[in-house]
C-alpha cells in the first residue's frame, strides 16, 4: 500500500547534503529562486562528512537539568546503561494503549552519501495507521532529542539507528514515547528524489514561508501549491539555515506525506500495489512485505479521499529546552515529557487522569 511503501521515500531530505542542481532539473512551479551571492562556478554535488559531527541545534534557551543519583533501575524491564550519562536517566514512559489493529511504521531518513561508511538517522516520524476508525496520525521527532537509548546511555534520538538499528530505535520510540513499533523504513536521499521523479513530481501545498538557500540557490515560498521535482522536493523538506530551523521542516515534511497521498491517488495507484511495490523496494530498506501491506490498501483509500482523516503531531519547541552537554558541548534539546505525553494522550485518545483529591 502506497501509504508505507513510497510514502515513506521523501524522508531522507531533511538531512541529505546537496550540492548543485541536478543535469536537467527544471525551476518549481511558482518559487522565487535566485543564484547565492557566494555560490561558487562549479558545484560540488556531494559534501563529505565531518570527521567529529558539529552540534546543528540552536537551542533558545538553556535549561539546567536537575542533576540527582538515578534511582535503582529506572530503566525497569529494559536494557540497563552500558555508559555513563551527562543527566539522569528517565523512568519509561507509560505506554499508550492501542487496538490490535493498527500498525505502527517508522520511517527513517539516513544522509548517507555515496562512497562514505557511515549515516545520522536525521529524520524520524511515527506514522499510526488504524484500520478500524479509518485514521492515520503522523508524529515527527526531532533529531537532536536527548533521551534514554536504551542499553545503551543518554544521548540524541538520531544515534540509536547507527548504534542498533531499526531494532534499537524501536526499542528507543517505546521507552521514551510509550509506542510499539511494528514495522520500519529507511531510504536515504538518492531514492528519495528517485520516487518523486518516478511519479513525474509532486504538488505539495505550503502552509507557511521559507526563505533558504540549497543547492547554490535561494527558493523563496509562500503558503500556496506548488510543483515540484525530485531535487525540488528534497530541497524544501531539507532547507533549515531559516525559519526555526528543524522545528519548521517537521511541518514540511509531513506536508510532502500529504502530497505523496495526492499524487498515487491521481495515478490510481492504490489499484496498482504490487507493481509499486516492486518499483520502490529497490529505493528503501525496510522490513514490510506485500503481504503487510495489502490489508492496508482501503485505509489507503480512505486518506487518499478525505485528509481530515490524517492527524499531524510533531514535538516542537514549546515541548523541549535547549541545552549544552557539559561533556561534549553538543547542542541537543531535553524534552518536557510530561507536555510531550500530553500531546501523545491527545493525538491517541488516551483520557487525562483526573488529579487526586
Amino acid at each position: 500500500m502506497w501509504l508505507a511503501v513510497p510514502c515513506f521515500v521523501w524522508l531522507s531530505a531533511c538531512s541529505a547534503g546537496l550540492g548543485g542542481l541536478l543535469p536537467g532539473a527544471s525551476e518549481p512551479s511558482g518559487i522565487l529562486v535566485t543564484d547565492a551571492p557566494n555560490a561558487s562556478a562549479t558545484l560540488t554535488p556531494f559534501q563529505p562528512l565531518p570527521e567529529s559531527p558539529t552540534p546543528t541545534a540552536s537551542p533558545t534557551n538553556t535549561a539546567t537539568p536537575t542533576v540527582s543519583p538515578t534511582p535503582v533501575d529506572p530503566w525497569e524491564d529494559f536494557p540497563a546503561p552500558a555508559e555513563a550519562s551527562a543527566t539522569e536517566i528517565p523512568r519509561p514512559m507509560p505506554r499508550i494503549p492501542q487496538s490490535p489493529e493498527v500498525v505502527n511504521v517508522m520511517l527513517l531518513g539516513s544522509d548517507q552519501r555515496p562512497y562514505t561508511g557511515g549515516y545520522r538517522t536525521d529524520t524520524m516520524m511515527l506514522m499510526s495507521l488504524d484500520p478500524g476508525t479509518g485514521t492515520a496520525i503522523l508524529i515527527s521527532f526531532p533529531r537532536d532529542l536527548y533521551l534514554y537509548i536504551p542499553g545503551w546511555r543518554m544521548d540524541r534520538i538520531n544515534t540509536a539507528d547507527v548504534r542498533g538499528g531499526p531494532e534499537l530505535t524501536a526499542l528507543t520510540i517505546l521507552y521514551n514515547f510509550g509506542l510499539e513499533v511494528d514495522h520500519w523504513a529507511r531510504v536515504d536521499f538518492a531514492g528519495f528524489m528517485g520516487a518523486v521523479d518516478t511519479l513525474g513530481g509532486l504538488t505539495v501545498q505550503s502552509t507557511g514561508y521559507l526563505f533558504d538557500e540549497c543547492g547554490g540557490r535561494y527558493w523563496s515560498y509562500a503558503p500556496g501549491s506548488y510543483t515540484m521535482n525530485g531535487f525540488q522536493t528534497l530541497c524544501y523538506v531539507r532547507m533549515r539555515k531559516a525559519n526555526d530551523g528543524d522545528f519548521d521542516r517537521l511541518r514540511r515534511q509531513q506536508e510532502v506525506v500529504r502530497a505523496f497521498f495526492s499524487r498515487v491517488l491521481s495515478l490510481d495507484g492504490l489499484s496498482r500495489v504490487p507493481q509499486l511495490y516492486s518499483q520502490f523496494i529497490t529505493s528503501v530498506r525496510t522490513d514490510l512485505l506485500l503481504d503487510d501491506l495489502l490489508p492496508l490498501v482501503p485505509l489507503g483509500l480512505q486518506l487518499g479521499t478525505d485528509e481530515t482523516r490524517i492527524h499531524q503531531y510533531r514535538i516542537d519547541r514549546t515541548m523541549v529546552d535547549g541545552w549544552r552537554v557539559p561533556t561534549t558541548g553538543a547542542a541537543v534539546l531535553l524534552p518536557k515529557r510530561d507536555v510531550i505525553q500530553a500531546m501523545l494522550n491527545e493525538a491517541f485518545g488516551v483520557p487525562t487522569p483526573l488529579p487526586s483529591p
